[in-house]
């Protein structure tokens, strides 16, 4: 332990190791070995590295006294061992940290991984206890007390007739087995002995096989006597699995009933031991559900699905003729019974005594031979490819399909077979369908792939002679009067120069042969969706007003309307999909009809997703049969089938099926719809024909055309802006459907004329204009944040409106009066982005970035890791930005900086970069290049706005914010007295008590303003007071009468001035369309806390804060937070996989609503600091137990609708509510009475699901 070298010459040692070895270190960041770059930046003494950007970490241990002891105690070598390998955490006092080095701790963070051991949940897992809680602990110990020492006496007695001839048969059972057994001599002599000691315990057990896993104490004294070998770790391991498995929510949840309610470790063993034999006998037939998650003998996680194989192995190989039996009656369909796997689960038994060195030979010899299969529930096929296909406009495959370009080809089966089977990462690279010829193995097939060749050749043939079109226009026909059609086809004539050609390309786009058009007077005849659903295509939804702007510049608004409900439904493209199939996959391909119907099955699931759910492979096997697919066998006939075949079989069926659904199906709804997101049906997706869209584009884009200012760029223009130093981007334009229109989304989509470039060099001007767009956007934050009047009445988000609003409420409150009568304008800027003149945009950034000063700006980026109150780990990456008065340059500082102003608890801080590059002058050059050059692409040609900024953009609503804060600064200054003020990006809200600022008010935004491009939309106009004397404003609602104003997702009350939550936007929605999670391996849990995570979105203070809203309000709003929570309970319900019932584990569910009502009252108490809410004996002014009746009787109005699925929870639901109905107050329980009638709000009774 010798120290030979100075701190600093350490440090540079190992960020020079560490450089060459191009190891990721949070030390080297920022470093880099010399190159050509290199003479601009500052090169280390006595080393072959430079920084080009400034490490905190790394230059706080060069000069840091601590350090330099800690060197001088153990020495170099010890030194930069622990500097390059270990990673090194500095505690920032009380609870946060940051890392000095080692790799970066969120590299080692993955969204895969297992939750956070027990001990880091323990903080998080202390819950109050409730009544519906308490209930369920009462039913456990009866279940307990019955099944314990005290009572089994009564059933031995009981069953006592019985024994003989059970024991008899099982023993006959047993003894046969043992004599089929075969192994080596150790092997043969510890089995028999573990097979006497099961067969001395089945004789003298005095219960039927069915209460084996009830019998947790005698159980337990008997394993403890027959001594099997279980190690400690796989003990734990599999402890922790039972433990899991309730959240799991597993397919066999409900297969014993001392696992469903805890009774112990040994139980949920036996019953484990049940499942790893049922498992094997089910893997030769149907593919079992993903939670069959075991433990292997070195006390590894298998899922069943892949790698049960290998307890199979080993109980197969040795019962060969009852394995061939099982295996012959499963090809034969036959299901085996739960209480034959059970009396047979006695044979896995022997296993369990045969040597750990022999047990670790046979996984060794195994892992050689198992083929690369990836982990099945975390292989998906995504939707996101399926979105806004951009192609051609024309139904039909792309020439480029693999399908098309193996047409006529005499190899064509092989080459499939090799693309399907062969590739290196199918499941891994997704949509890669390039296949050049040097790809190919020259070599012959294996035998088993060459035996398949005949039949991909026919699946080619099939798919060359099906009638792809018709079978279209058969069963997603479109109803289009010839008016509408030439409605979309006059206006042809250029109004901008390079327009004719869009107009062209757009018509291309349309084009269908003439016998598809029809003058039929039925519209209804377009979709089988429900009326509910297509009528808001036909009116606007609810919360929205009737009419919508008629702008001269629109066109064809009678066709958009009517080409608007032409969508296909969900079954219909379902039919469609369903019928191309049955034509193209030759019949021996799907082995059963079976088969045939579970994967039709996941094709209409998979149609009917929202746009952010996901379909896992593991879900796409579930329940397939292996057996029944003859083409996947190596011989022909019926034979013993190893485990380790029939596992290799898997895996060529699960390739087949993921090639098929992720390929085929995903290719073919993208080549014959254009798939699309709504403005009105939250994630739901919408299918429109290819010939439809085209039209619907076509108006699209003329309305964009005449509602934005745009000018077509010349071909020497866009040659002079390629040869400028920046090379500007190009957006690419697409539209959502609104109720009655198309929304315009432009998106930063590449370089312009990017083809001149190589991909290397785009994605690296791709990724220099991102930084730099993020960079303007976290420095013009900073200023405004600084400077809060640059925004003027800016909010971005209920906790802003928040602020504000109880800021209001508390002076009238404090004012000692009563509440005036209040005024109020509620107005929306028409075509807020698309209006804002540049000039005027460009002054205001201009005084706010003050470019003459060239202030220079820090920018710190740095990855954040917290720990969620569900135990997972989640990373959040940030940036800093601060001037040199401001700049924190040691972490510590920084840290505690954080904790400070942004209330940081327990979190690990890296930081990635640090630069002092930008500077006010540098950053305006380049927002002046960003918008001066946004440039638009449409069809072929480029097009310059000239007007306005585009939406999309991570700044538009910056933007817009800064630009209108600057006008209320300027000409609505005074209009605040004694009232308050609110703007929503382009949505004002004011509230007044005097009529002479509401009317001024009002007059100056119904005048415009056009050196703001500034224009109120009329029909959006709301106001309280009479108008019509007043010019310009007799198209303005006037309710006098109204308290309830609606703006923003809020109700609020204009006399009392509480707030309420709009349920308005829900109404004629599904659910299930704006909430999907991850039903994987754990759906349980991902339900859990996703239900967790949105009833904190929800429980805001604007709601739940007693200094704003009366007892009353808040009651009222907690009850409709529960009701949607029953809503998405009930959704979650309806997405879980694998068939699951909520009988099968009711424990699981009411725990769920437990948990909801005691979150929300943790939620309710930390809005209300100070205030008591709530005594022992339910007293107070709001007790928890009033929060429990709220949350029950919300769950129970909504369950009860569906009597039939929620059977076993509704009792316990009532039961808690009348035990609760019993302690909670008179006073109080009239008050929870009176908010809850009706039970059900009429918001809600519109909800779809």
């Amino acid at each position: 332990f010798l120290q030979l070298s100075s701190q600093s010459e350490v440090i540079t040692r190992v960020v020079q190791r560490l450089c060459e070895k191009r190891k990721k270190n949070v030390l080297a960041y920022g470093y880099s070995l010399l190159d050509e770059n290199s003479s601009h930046f500052q090169i280390m003494p006595s080393s072959n590295i430079y920084s080009y950007l400034p490490n905190t970490a790394t230059e706080t241990i060069r000069i840091s006294g601590l350090w330099e002891t800690l060197l001088s105690r153990i020495g170099d070598d010890v030194m930069m061992y622990l500097l390059e390998h270990c990673a090194i955490f500095m505690l920032v006092p009380p609870s946060n940290c940051y890392q000095v080095c080692g790799q970066p701790v969120y590299e080692l963070i993955s969204h895969n991984v297992d939750s956070s051991p027990v001990f880091v949940k323990q903080r998080f897992s202390k819950q109050k206890r409730s009544s519906l809680l308490d209930y369920m602990q009462k039913r456990l110990m009866f279940h307990r007390q019955y099944l314990s020492k005290s009572h089994w006496w009564k059933c031995s007695q009981r069953l006592e007739a019985n024994v003989s001839s059970m024991g008899n048969k099982k023993t006959t059972k047993i003894q046969s087995l043992v004599s089929r057994y075969q192994c080596s001599a150790k092997a043969v002599s510890k089995a028999s002995k573990q097979i006497r000691m099961v067969t001395e315990h089945l004789e003298k057990q005095n219960s039927s096989s069915l209460y084996l896993s009830a019998m947790a104490p005698s159980l337990k004294r008997k394993l403890d006597r027959e001594q099997l070998e279980i190690p400690a770790k796989r003990a734990k391991v599999e402890e922790k699995v039972g433990e899991e498995k309730a959240c799991n929510l597993t397919p066999d949840v409900n297969q014993s009933s001392s696992k469903r309610y805890g009774t112990g470790y040994v139980a949920s063993h036996s019953v484990s031991l049940i499942k790893k034999k049922h498992i094997s006998q089910r893997s030769n037939s149907d593919m079992s559900g993903p939670s069959l998650v075991h433990t292997s003998h070195d006390g590894k996680k298998f899922v069943a699905g892949e790698s049960s194989f290998l307890q199979g192995v080993q109980s197969n190989k040795p019962l060969k003729s009852s394995t061939e039996m099982q295996a012959e009656s499963h090809r034969k369909g036959v299901e085996m019974h739960t209480y034959k796997s059970q009396l047979d689960s006695v044979q896995i038994k022997p296993m369990e005594g045969i040597s750990s060195k022999c047990r670790r030979h046979t996984v060794a010899h195994l892992a050689k031979k198992l083929p690369n299969t990836p982990l099945r529930s975390a292989v998906y096929i995504g939707r996101k490819f399926l979105l806004y296909s951009r192609r051609s406009f024309q139904e039909c495959f792309p020439k480029s399909f693999l399908l098309n370009r193996l047409q006529g080809c005499q190899a064509g089966g092989r080459r499939l077979i090799e693309t399907i089977f062969l590739s290196q990462n199918l499941l891994a690279q997704k949509h890669n369908q390039s296949l050049p010829h040097h790809n190919w193995r020259k070599k012959r097939l294996p035998k088993r792939y060459w035996q398949m060749r005949h039949t991909f050749q026919k699946l080619l043939k099939n798919h060359g002679k099906c009638p792809y079109l018709v079978l279209l226009k058969k069963n997603c026909p479109v109803w289009i009067s010839e008016t509408s059609v030439r409605k979309t086809e006059l206006p042809c004539q250029a109004a901008l120069p390079g327009e004719a050609e869009v107009h062209e390309q757009a018509e291309q786009f349309g084009k269908e042969p003439t016998k598809c058009l029809t003058s039929s007077r039925c519209e209804s005849g377009c979709t089988d969706v429900p009326d509910n659903l297509c009528a808001p295509l036909a009116k606007s939804v609810h919360g929205e007003s009737q009419s919508e702007e008629q702008n001269s510049g629109e066109v064809c608004d009678s066709a958009l309307g009517e080409l608007l409900k032409q969508h296909s439904s969900h079954w219909q493209v379902y039919i469609f999909v369903r019928e191309c199939l049955e034509r193209v996959i030759p019949a021996e391909l799907w082995g059963s009809n079976h088969n045939k119907c579970r994967f039709l099955k996941n094709v209409k699931a998979f149609i009917s997703m929202g746009k952010f759910a996901k379909l896992s492979l593991q879900e796409l096997m579930w329940k397939m049969r292996v057996n029944d697919c003859m083409w996947l066998r190596l011989v022909k006939g019926d034979h013993f089938v190893p485990a380790y075949e029939h596992c290799f079989r898997e895996e060529l069926l699960a390739k087949f099926l993921y090639w098929l659904m992720d390929t085929y199906v995903v290719e073919l709804l993208r080549s014959f719809f254009y798939i699309t997101e709504t403005m009105f049906q939250k994630n739901m997706l919408f299918y429109y024909r290819k010939f439809i869209w085209g039209k619907l584009q076509n108006i699209g884009i003329r309305n964009h055309f005449a509602k934005v200012h745009l000018r077509a760029l010349s071909s020497e223009e866009i040659e002079a802006v390629r040869q400028k130093k920046y090379v500007p981007m190009a957006s690419k334009l697409r539209f959502i459907p609104k109720a009655n229109g198309l929304r315009p989304i432009v998106k930063v989509s590449g370089v312009v004329e990017g083809r001149a470039f190589s991909r290397e060099s785009r994605q690296k001007k791709m990724h220099h204009y991102n930084t730099r767009l993020k960079n303007l956007f976290s420095v013009l934050n900073y200023e405004r944040t600084i400077n809060t009047s640059f925004i003027g009445s800016s909010v971005f988000g209920k906790d802003d409106i928040y602020k504000t609003w109880k800021k209001f409420v508390t002076k009238v409150l404090e004012s000692d009066g009563e509440i005036p009568h209040f005024y109020y304008v509620k107005a929306d800027v028409s075509r807020a982005y698309d209006t804002i003149p540049h000039n005027k945009l460009v002054e205001v950034i201009s005084r706010i970035l003050n470019p003459e000063k060239r202030t220079v700006y820090c920018i710190r980026r740095y990855a954040m890791i917290m720990i969620t109150t569900s135990g997972k780990a989640r990373k959040f990456y940030r940036r800093h930005v601060s001037t040199f008065k401001d700049f924190m340059p040691d972490m510590k500082q920084f840290v505690s900086q954080l904790q400070e102003n942004a209330s940081l608890r327990n979190a690990v801080i890296v930081e990635q970069s640090l630069t002092f590059n930008e500077t006010s002058s540098s950053l305006f050059t380049f927002f002046l290049q960003m918008i001066h050059n946004n440039i638009l692409e449409i069809g072929s040609r480029y097009y310059l706005q000239c007007c306005g900024i585009p939406q999309g953009s991570i700044l538009s609503t910056l933007l817009c914010s800064l630009c209108y804060g600057d006008m209320e600064n300027k000409l609505l200054c005074g209009v605040q007295q004694d009232g308050v003020l609110i703007r929503l990006i382009d949505d004002f809200l004011l509230v007044t008590p005097h009529l002479m600022q509401a009317r001024t008010f009002l007059r100056t935004l119904a005048t415009g303003i056009p050196e703001y491009g500034f224009l109120i939309n009329p029909n959006k106009t709301v106001v309280n007071f009479p108008v019509d004397d007043i010019p310009g404003c007799s198209k303005f609602k006037q309710l006098p009468d109204c308290r309830l104003i609606p703006w923003c997702g809020l109700l609020l009350d204009i006399q009392t001035l509480e707030v309420y939550c709009d349920y308005s936007s829900y109404t004629c929605t599904s659910i299930r369309s704006s909430l999907s999670f991850n039903s994987s391996r754990t759906a349980g849990k991902n339900m859990k806390y996703k239900l967790i995570t949105v009833l904190k979105l929800k429980c805001h203070c604007l709601f739940l804060d007693l200094q704003i809203n009366s007892l009353r309000t808040v009651f009222i709003n907690i009850y409709k937070i529960f009701l949607l929570q029953a809503y998405r309970f009930h959704a979650c319900v309806l997405q879980l996989p694998f068939n699951q019932q909520v009988r099968k584990n009711p424990y699981f569910f009411l725990r769920i609503i437990s948990e909801t009502a005691s979150c929300c009252y943790a939620i309710l108490k930390s809005k209300n600091t100070g205030v008591a809410l709530g005594n022992k004996g339910a007293s107070g002014v709001f007790p928890s137990e009033a929060a429990e009746w709220l949350c029950y009787h919300a769950f129970t109005v909504k369950l009860a609708n569906h009597k039939v699925v929620y059977k076993c929870l509704l009792k316990p639901l009532k039961i808690c509510k009348m035990q609760l109905f019993r302690k909670i107050p008179k006073d109080t329980m009239a008050l929870l009475k009176t908010v809850t009638e009706p039970s059900l709000c009429q918001d809600f009774k519109a909800i779809l699901d």
